[in-house]
Formats: structure tokens, C-alpha cells, sequence
């Protein structure tokens, strides 16, 4: 085997670089490291794996490519190892990727990161800005790593040690090499003023920062812009997009190893190009990148000549909405600002809306349609968006939403784990679009990943294996493969994702909602109960001497058992709004902390107050039944429910008896059923406490900055009906099982007590055993 030449033995490689340089697909390098204990161990850089080169290079060695997989060139018994540095030999050309000039661990560039962004930030930029001093740290990155040359200069002007009367020399020297490097690159961007914004307090203070960030390895670069991009109140134009996020977006809509051309609209820090270029290889393509901010622009070709790629960015759109592009894509990946606006201007009026003008106020369904007017015919597109935008009630986001599924321009919604960004807790979902003269499907798929994603600090992150399981779901369908529901469905909760297949003409008829809550666990593609699991369940009661035999009390028509799979003949599927009057509490202006007594008056409902399905007997708060008189409307009566308006949500509580006439918080809300609904309040009590509604309605609120369930969305939780009397037989049946719990609880607690007591007389011998 040849051996890899030393400034390659240190270089850190992805899984999809990996594939790309033998000639496989992605899939099979997580194959091998989930099959082979001694596959080489990642290291991590922010939300990235990365490999060794060195290390991959040993384990490939003993592995011969088989001969019917050898390509033109390649002899019998040539390795993988072979293969892996004969293609990646000519990625010299073009901009110098920085590399590792030592080896670094990914600890150790956290620890030197954490050092830079802390208080030796502030000591450095004095007034100016943080992103002034995030420029600092990454031209220093990338010079050290990339242009050996330039910087012999400023190590020079470093080891100096002239003291504080050369700071603004050294910073002037540094600014010159940034702008030398940008303009030779094709940025015009003026970093150079940038960085003498800076001022900092001492000449060591500007040297330590200097080689505390020269002293990284290449994978400290994205862990700068991270940190910088998860600092409290940047705004969404601000923050970088996840690298597993950008990743997944790649994943997706790029085929390894394929030429393509991608533009991302929304550059931000260069996340989706750089994503992009790393999973299109040596393929060839061209990558763009259109952005608003100058600051952010530089940063993005730092980022990109990182990677060994001459960055295509430009500022200098006037107009934010032009009716005409400079560049049109075969592929877009972007995660433009949400819920933003641009100022009032030539852009609104001009832009070109094919699908509605949308709203003042919010550009999200602005840059949808400018991103499809970016693509090719046929090409697809990858959006970051806000959860909320798939079930807005603004009526000209809702038409915008409606004229995009009628003509087949929405291919697949995912919703995405919560808390991918630290900068803001707003949950989003990622929109797959694709530019078509007509449509080419009738369905729309809907994929809930949210249970997806490893806790790291204050976010999650997606990892390998779960962009993996997204991919492995979504690819087969955005390649026209033809489906069974029920296996499709089984395979995707296998990888932990729930997904349903919907028709476009039925997203169109109601409020035309794009957000996959709102069709997961309501028929479409559901996974029917599993009856063996139930029969288990049964068998193990029986042995215990308590078993209900319920499955066979349902074969022979003789009891109210559970029947597993789809519900028989006369059960109907209806909204929660038709079933029932929805009343939130009145507002926290109009029933303040202040209007409330201490123990006396008509007691209050809060969250805390719904426990295991019930209002408790203790009532928190109360409110002067002078002041309750205003707000009668706002009363529970015996057999209303109970949910969580604003907050964690919790099981639903049935009102009895004893907790009537109580008073509704600010923070839940009241169900009260209709009298022509046919619908017994107790079975639906039972119903919203089911898993499904639980996990239905916690998604929505969570689609919120601060988890909130609305009325209206409330309004649209799908119920499954039998008739009243099969209703009714059910509630028996679940009643008469808790009351058997109880009072095997209450026996087993018995058996308890009575064990302790018998313990302290047996074992002191004043009793002696039969």
C-alpha cells in the first residue's frame, strides 16, 4: 500500500468524504462502523464527525476490493486503501484546504475555543463588536492552516514583542492579509475595517488571542462560528445553521458524487454550500451563495476556502426581491431568517409571486417562492422553516400555502428534533420543494423526526445515524418508488420517525396545513395496535389469576375487549371542534396574580391542578366570588375536560362532581361536549389521555417560542367514534380494570405493611413461623 504523504496523515475526513473516494454510497461507511468493533473512532467537531485520515488508511488496508467492483486501472488485490488516496490525490487544485499542521484533538480545540470566546474575547474587542473579533479568530485559522507564506509575516510581527505601541500595527497587518486573501479569492468584502474596530486592552491580550487561534486544528474554525452563533440575543438573521441540519439538507437532495449546481439564497456563515460541496465530491458543480450582509459574506468565504473551494458569494443585491436571477440551481438549500420582514420598498411591489403575494410582516413564504424561482425546471429545493408557518391562519400565507400543494411544488415536510439551534427555541421543520411544470404525484409525505438528535450543551444535534434513518426514509420516496403504506409505515418507526402519506386534494380542503402533527397518528399510514402484544399482556394477568380474557371476549361478542387493527363497521372519525365547545381561560389582563384572595372565594384551575386525569382536591388559588361573578362563562361543570393551555402539557382532566362551579385560569382551557355530538364525555376524557392525543397535542404547543396550544389548533385533534352504546361499553370496561388495579395496588400495599410488621417480630423472636 502507498503511504500517505505527511500532510495528509493529520487530515480529518467525513463519512460522506469517505464514500466519495472509494466509490460507495454513504450508507455503507455507517455499515462498517456499526458492523466493525475496530473501525476507526470519530472525533467531533461541533456537530460533524470526523475521521483521521491516517487511521481510516489502516483499517482499509487489509481490505482487498472485490474483483467485480474494481474499475478501470485497478489491478486485482488492489485495497480500498489504494483506491482512497489514488482519488484523493487531485484535490490539490483550486483554493489550499486548510490542514492540521499537528495533530488536535476535538477536546482540545473545544478548550482553546472556549479560551478565545471567553473573557479573552472581551479583553480583545474592547467596543467593538463580537463578530469584529470572530474575524480576528477565523482569518488567523485559515492563513496558518492554508497560506504558510503570509503567515511567516505575521508570526513575525508577533514574536516581535514591540509592545502597545504596535497593536494597531499588528492589527493593521492582519487586516491587510484579510483583504489580500478575500480579493485574490474573488471577495470584495472589507474585512480589513473590521478588524481595527478592535481595541484591545494590552499587546499580550492581542498576541494570546492570536496563537491561542493559530495553535487549533482545522476543526476549531466551525467551532468559532458556533460558539459566536449561540450567544443570547442574535437576531435570526445572525446565527449559523446546524452542520448536521446543513448535512441532512445535502443528503437529501444530492446524489454522491453527481455534478450538480447549488445555490443557497441565505448564505448565513456557508453551512449548506459547505455541506453541499462535501457530499458532491470531486463530482465537479458549481456552488453559489447570495447574501445580505457583508460581515456574514466574509465569513463564508473563510469558511468555503477552509474547505478547498473558491467561493461564488455576492452582496450586492439592491433588491431583495428581484424579478429576474443572476443564477438559476439545479439544487437550493437554504434556512433563510424566520418570521422577518424586510423594510417597505420597490421589492414587495416587484418581486415576482407566483404562488401569492405574501403578507407585510413575514418574508417566509416570500423566500419560498423566490427559492423556486431559483431552480431549474424539475430542480428541488431544501428550506429550513418555522414549524409554525405550516398551519399559519394569516389568510395569504394559507392561499400561498394552498396554490403550492395544488400544483405539486411540495414534495415532503420533516419536522426536525426541538432545540437544533441554541439561538433561538423556535422548532422547525425542513420543506421539500421541487419546481414542476405539472404535478408528478398526488400525495404529499409528512415525517415527524423529533424524537431524534443527542443532547450536546444546550441544544441537540443530529447525528450520522439520524440523518441515516431521515434519509433512508425520504430518499426512496422523492425517487418515485412505489410504496406499501403499512411497510413503509412499520420501516419508519423501526428508525424511530412517524410518517404519513397524504393527498394533496385533501390538504387543500380544509386549512391546507403543511405540518405533519397534523396528519400523524389520524389513520394516514398508522401502525394498527399490535393484538399480540395485547394478548401477552392478557396472558400474563391470567397467570397471576386476574386476566380478563378480553380478546376472546370480543371474538365471542360477550364483553367491551379492545379489537386491534382498523375500528369495525359504524365508528366514524371526527375534529375535536365539532365534538365539542372549546373555551380557553379568560386573559392574564383581565384575571391578574393581583385579583386573586388567598383561601376563600371560588377556586382556581392551573396545569399543577391536572393530576392522573383528575382535578385535585386542594385548589391553589382562589378568586373573590364578587370578582367570579364576571367571569361565569369561564365555570366547569361536572363532565367538562380540562386541558393545558399554556405550559408542559399533562394528561387532561374529567371534572366530577365535588370540583364544579370552579373558575378556569389564564393558563388551561375547557372542553365541554355537545349535547347532539353523540359523544359520552367520559370516553373522550379517555380518548385525549391516549398516547397519540397526548403526543399530538405536546407537538403543537411546542410549535410555539413558549409551548402554547391555541383553541384553534385544538380545534382540529382528529377523535375516533364508535356508536354511543359501544362508547359507553368501553368506558365500563376501562373503569371496571382501574377499579381491579386499585385494589391489587391497595392489596399489594397491604402485603407490604403486613411484611414489615411480621419482619420485626419474626426476627426478634417473639413469633415464631408455622
Amino acid at each position: 500500500m502507498m503511504e500517505p504523504p505527511h500532510h495528509e496523515r493529520t487530515a480529518l475526513v467525513t463519512r460522506t468524504q469517505i464514500a466519495d473516494r472509494l466509490g460507495v454510497r454513504r450508507p455503507a461507511v455507517s455499515n462498517w462502523a456499526r458492523r466493525h468493533k475496530d473501525f476507526p473512532t470519530p472525533v467531533r467537531s461541533g456537530d460533524m464527525e470526523l475521521f483521521r485520515e491516517a487511521e481510516i488508511l489502516r483499517w482499509l488496508a487489509n481490505r482487498t476490493i472485490p474483483p467485480r467492483q474494481l474499475v478501470n486501472g485497478e489491478r486485482a488485490g488492489t485495497t480500498y486503501a489504494d483506491r482512497f488516496l489514488a482519488r484523493g490525490k487531485h484535490r490539490e487544485a483550486g483554493p489550499k484546504a486548510a490542514r492540521s499542521l499537528s495533530p488536535r484533538s476535538a477536546d482540545e480545540d473545544r478548550k482553546a475555543v472556549d479560551q478565545l470566546m471567553g473573557r479573552l474575547a472581551e479583553r480583545v474587542r474592547g467596543p467593538a463588536a463580537m463578530a469584529d473579533f470572530v474575524n480576528l479568530c477565523l482569518i488567523v485559522m485559515y492563513v496558518r492552516h492554508a497560506e504558510p507564506e503570509q503567515w511567516r509575516r505575521i508570526e513575525s510581527a508577533v514574536s516581535a514583542d514591540r509592545g502597545a505601541q504596535d497593536v494597531k500595527g499588528l492589527l493593521s497587518s492582519l487586516g491587510d492579509m484579510a483583504q489580500d486573501t478575500l480579493r485574490r479569492n474573488g471577495d470584495r468584502t472589507d474585512m480589513r475595517s473590521s478588524l481595527l474596530q478592535l481595541e484591545p486592552r494590552s499587546w499580550d491580550d492581542l498576541v494570546t488571542a492570536v496563537r491561542t487561534a493559530a495553535g487549533t486544528g482545522v476543526g476549531a474554525f466551525q467551532l468559532v462560528w458556533e460558539s459566536f452563533s449561540s450567544r443570547d440575543g442574535l437576531k435570526s438573521t445572525e446565527f449559523c445553521s446546524p452542520a448536521g441540519l446543513a448535512s441532512l439538507a445535502a443528503e437529501l437532495l444530492l446524489a454522491p458524487g453527481r455534478k450538480a449546481t447549488v445555490l443557497d439564497p441565505y448564505t448565513r456563515g456557508g453551512e449548506m454550500l459547505a455541506a453541499a460541496y462535501r457530499h458532491i465530491g470531486d463530482a465537479g458543480g458549481t456552488v453559489y451563495g447570495e447574501t445580505l450582509d457583508g460581515r456574514l459574506q466574509a465569513v463564508a468565504s473563510l469558511y468555503l476556502l477552509h474547505l478547498g473551494v473558491q467561493p461564488k458569494l455576492s452582496s450586492h443585491r439592491s433588491d431583495r426581491w428581484p424579478p429576474r436571477r443572476e443564477h438559476v440551481a439545479d439544487v437550493v438549500l437554504t434556512n433563510p431568517p424566520f418570521n422577518m420582514s424586510d423594510a417597505p420598498g420597490p421589492g414587495r411591489r416587484t418581486g415576482n409571486w407566483p404562488y401569492g403575494p405574501p403578507p407585510r410582516g413575514n418574508d417566509n413564504f416570500a423566500w419560498l417562492q423566490y427559492v423556486l424561482e431559483a431552480l431549474v425546471p424539475g430542480g428541488r429545493a431544501a428550506v429550513v422553516m418555522p414549524v409554525k408557518a405550516g398551519n399559519s391562519v394569516n389568510s395569504a400565507e394559507r392561499g400561498i400555502r394552498r396554490a403550492l400543494v395544488r400544483t405539486g411544488a411540495v414534495e415532503c415536510v420533516i419536522t426536525l428534533p426541538p432545540q437544533l439551534f441554541s439561538a433561538t427555541p423556535v422548532p422547525v421543520s425542513l420543506w421539500l420543494l421541487r419546481r414542476v411544470e405539472q404535478p408528478e404525484r398526488e400525495d404529499v409525505l409528512f415525517v415527524d423526526a423529533q424524537e431524534l438528535g443527542e443532547r450536546n450543551r444546550r441544544r441537540r444535534v443530529l447525528r450520522d445515524t439520524d440523518r441515516d434513518a431521515i434519509t433512508a426514509v425520504v430518499r426512496p420516496w422523492l425517487d418515485g418508488a412505489e410504496l406499501d403504506g403499512a411497510e413503509y409505515a412499520l420501516r419508519a418507526a423501526d428508525r424511530g420517525l412517524s410518517v404519513a402519506v397524504v393527498a394533496r386534494a385533501d390538504i387543500v380542503s380544509e386549512e391546507c396545513s403543511l405540518r405533519p402533527a397534523d396528519y400523524l397518528g389520524s389513520g394516514h399510514y398508522g401502525a394498527a395496535p399490535d393484538a399480540a402484544r395485547l394478548r401477552a399482556a392478557d396472558d400474563e394477568a391470567t397467570a397471576h389469576g386476574h386476566g380478563l380474557r378480553l380478546l376472546e371476549q370480543r371474538a365471542a361478542g360477550t364483553g367491551g375487549g379492545y379489537r386491534a387493527g382498523p375500528g369495525p363497521g359504524g365508528w366514524e372519525e371526527a375534529l375535536l371542534g365539532d365534538l365539542c365547545e372549546i373555551q380557553a381561560g379568560p386573559s392574564y389582563t383581565r384575571l391578574p396574580a393581583a385579583a386573586r384572595a388567598g383561601d376563600a372565594g371560588v377556586p382556581l384551575v392551573f396545569p399543577q391542578d391536572l393530576v392522573e386525569g383528575r382535578i385535585t382536591d386542594e385548589p391553589h388559588s382562589h378568586v373573590p366570588w364578587k370578582t367570579a361573578e364576571r367571569f361565569e362563562k369561564f365555570l366547569v361543570r361536572q363532565d367538562d375536560i380540562v386541558c393545558v393551555r399554556t405550559g408542559a402539557q399533562r394528561r387532561p382532566a374529567l371534572v366530577s362532581g365535588p370540583q364544579a362551579g370552579r373558575l378556569l385560569s389564564s393558563n388551561v382551557t375547557r372542553l365541554r361536549v355537545r349535547p347532539e355530538a353523540g359523544v359520552d364525555p367520559q370516553y373522550l376524557h379517555a380518548c385525549l389521555g391516549l398516547r397519540y392525543a397526548r403526543e399530538w397535542m405536546s407537538h403543537r404547543a411546542a410549535a410555539t417560542a413558549a409551548p402554547s396550544l391555541s383553541s384553534a389548533a385544538l380545534a382540529h385533534l382528529p377523535v375516533r367514534l364508535p356508536p354511543i352504546e359501544e362508547q359507553r361499553r368501553c368506558v365500563g370496561l376501562l373503569e371496571d380494570l382501574a377499579r381491579r388495579a386499585e385494589a391489587y395496588e391497595a392489596y399489594a400495599a397491604a402485603l407490604g405493611r403486613l411484611r414489615a410488621e411480621l419482619a420485626e417480630h419474626l426476627l426478634h423472636g417473639s413469633v415464631e413461623p408455622l
